[in-house]
């Protein structure tokens, strides 16, 4: 293993799309200004629309009629905008955008690499905090996956042994090959080599500690550098749907909402999958994407004592806070130590998992009504900050699987079943809302909703008594 002890950006969050360089000269989230991404009108041929326009076809998601194209000479995101108008009054089209590169966060990133081992991980005050042993007794996330989209995974590693799902994938080469390595070059030429080498097996083993009955699906979708482009993000969150993933984690962000990763994600919330992102490690309160949209559960990080960390970015978008100071967890051979909001992300996603065994969330509506009820309040430990802009407060994954459950049936959300209820399903099941949606297969409405919901109104809501 290529291990770097001074390395400041490991376990960063990972920039993969939105705006211009910065002001100061940072890194930014720029566009690939040869690049565009197209989605077609039902029945059109990419090939015929690439002719017309003079494009190359790079790559395409046929399910969803999603191209990735290529054009010469390269354009201004302006000049890609005056171009956008005759894509889109073209009836082949029906949406263009420019795809985006990642880089990483330079003087945004807060984490630091030291080495550690199986004790120091299995003994970190982490666990205790959480109140994880408790939970685990409850509920380990069997039957759960957790798809965890990032630069791949250590196959090798002793901590996912038996736990890695078939559904795995390399979405930047060889597809069998999703183990996560270091090319030995620095890609992005910031001075530093592979620096983001062990964040992928650091994260799923995260997940996969809170969750460890939950299998886990690593798609790599972002290489040793933490780089990575929309088109290739919304490519693993399709993957994700289609091989079965219950929760997603997504341990990045950008400054811009890409609408093919938001579409992809609303997809995803759509078919009930728990959608989880890390919020940011440039101590801003601005969103960034996807853990500012609205399908996803943005999480910041703080210490095991729930004071946020000074990287850490906030916001009213933010579901809850998790720690994401001095945490260790799996690494690339070994063991390694890590601060950021990436860190904090994976315990929430773990959550999920155990709430979806358990039977107590269908959708995500669910999972971020139990985090608000079972979250400890941390506003008095963060004077200065907005109590909205540390969401619920800090995890508490005890509290989290003792809360009693979802009430499926309270469709008006007041808390009492009544007419309201059944005048919300009707209306949501004739329009094909997926607040009707809850038997399998999830995305399709049928008579097994309707008798889902008929016995969750005739049972009423957990915790209600006799």
């Amino acid at each position: 293993m290529s291990r770097h002890p001074a390395q400041t950006t490991l376990f960063a969050l990972s920039v993969l799309a939105g705006a211009a360089v910065a002001s100061d000269g940072t890194p930014g989230d720029d566009p690939l200004s040869n690049q565009g991404i197209l989605e077609l009108a039902s029945g059109a041929d990419i090939n015929d629309v690439a002719a017309t326009y003079g494009f190359t076809v790079l790559e395409s998601i046929q399910s969803r009629s999603l191209h990735l194209v290529q054009f010469e000479p390269a354009l201004t995101e302006d000049q890609f905008e005056l171009l956008s108008d005759p894509l889109l009054g073209d009836p082949d089209i029906t949406d263009s955008e420019l795809n985006h590169a990642s880089g990483d966060q330079g003087s945004g990133t807060q984490s630091m690499l030291f080495f550690k081992s199986e004790i120091d991980f299995n003994t970190q005050p982490l666990w205790g905090a959480l109140g994880l042993s408790a939970a685990n007794q409850l509920a380990t996330g069997d039957g759960i996956v957790i798809a965890v989209i990032d630069c791949g995974i250590d196959v090798d590693h002793p901590h996912f042994a038996g736990k890695i799902h078939p559904g795995a994938i390399n979405l930047l080469g060889t597809p069998g090959a999703f183990d996560e390595v270091g090319n030995g070059i620095d890609d992005d030429s910031d001075g530093l080599t592979d620096e983001m080498l062990g964040h992928g097996t650091f994260v799923a083993g995260l997940a996969s500690s809170v969750a460890p009955g939950a299998m886990i699906m690593p798609i790599r979708a972002m290489n040793d550098e933490g780089l990575g482009d929309g088109f290739t993000i919304a490519r693993a969150v399709y993957h994700a749907i289609e091989h079965g993933a219950d929760v997603i984690n997504l341990s990045l962000g950008s400054e811009t909402n890409l609408r093919v990763i938001d579409k992809a994600i609303h997809e995803a919330a759509d078919l009930g999958i728990i959608v989880i992102a890390s919020a940011g490690n440039e101590s801003e309160r601005t969103p960034e994407y996807p853990a500012g949209s609205n399908d996803v559960g943005g999480v910041a990080a703080t210490d095991l004592n729930g004071v946020l960390a000074t990287f850490s970015n906030f916001g009213d978008h933010i579901l809850a806070c998790a720690p994401g100071v001095a945490i260790t967890g799996p690494d690339v051979g070994g063991w390694g130590e890590g601060d950021g909001t990436s860190a904090a992300a994976p315990l929430l996603a773990g959550t999920a998992a155990l709430l979806l065994e358990q039977g107590k969330i269908l959708r995500y509506d669910d999972f971020r009504d139990a985090i608000r009820k079972t979250s400890i309040d941390i506003r008095a430990l963060n004077p200065g900050i907005d109590e909205k802009d540390l969401g619920a407060g800090l995890l508490d994954i005890e509290a989290a699987v003792n809360w009693p459950g979802a009430c499926f049936a309270d469709l008006a959300e007041d808390d009492v079943l009544n007419f309201d209820d059944l005048d919300a399903f009707v209306t949501a099941f004739l329009a094909g809302d997926n607040h009707a949606d809850f038997a399998e297969p999830r995305g399709v409405l049928n008579f097994d909703d309707l008798d889902f919901f008929v016995q969750s109104f005739l049972t009423g809501c957990p915790g209600d008594g006799p």
